[in-house]
């Protein structure tokens, strides 16, 4: 049986009411979306609670979910962001907004430091995080789902309110800023 189509008849088997279905859902996609949240507030227990939310809200609404199962991953994080947000609000005090009222994304990037610890170089982690930190919070993000969590440009755009365009855009300035004060910037070790 394929992964899409096992899958599939998970999927399947979660709308009639198979609880196991259910646990394995929630245990396939909990980390990718704490991983996530955790990255839009540092509130953790916020986050766990947000999550507990569209869980328990996909398991009661599951017989009139038309979800595609290959789309369940951008479903999740886009009503993970959605409930955050809306979270995040309510307790204006843990809201970090700039000047056009967007929250600010800021993610730690582990492939870097799958990177640092394999060529065991301190100085290559502090320059790859200066780097990243001069970035504008909408291109750290739009790098964040599209490489970290393996989104299209599609489902990216949907998340951020913006055109795919504008997604191609921000991802390719990202990288060719970084790309360019990586060449531009002497090494210091």
């Amino acid at each position: 049986m394929s992964e899409n189509n096992r899958i599939q008849s998970i999927w399947e088997t979660f709308k009639s009411g198979d609880k196991e279905s259910f646990a394995y859902l929630y245990n396939l996609h909990v980390g990718t979306l704490f991983s996530y949240g955790t990255k839009l507030t540092q509130d953790e227990n916020l986050v766990k609670d947000a999550i507990q939310e569209i869980f328990l809200d996909l398991y009661l609404k599951r017989e009139t979910n038309n979800t595609d199962p290959e789309n369940l991953k951008y479903y999740l994080i886009l009503a993970l962001k959605r409930n955050l947000i809306k979270k995040l609000k309510r307790n204006r005090k843990h809201l970090s907004e700039n000047a056009n009222g967007k929250l600010l994304f800021e993610p730690i990037y582990s492939i870097e430091r799958t990177i640092i610890q394999q060529e065991d170089d301190l100085n290559l982690n502090r320059r790859i995080s200066n780097l990243l930190n001069k970035l504008p919070a909408g291109q750290k993000e739009a790098l964040y789902l599209r490489f970290y969590e393996s989104l299209e440009y599609g489902e990216i755009a949907k998340l951020l309110s913006i055109s795919i365009e504008s997604v191609r855009k921000q991802v390719y300035r990202a990288l060719k800023s970084i790309r360019e004060s990586f060449v531009n910037e002497p090494f210091n070790s």
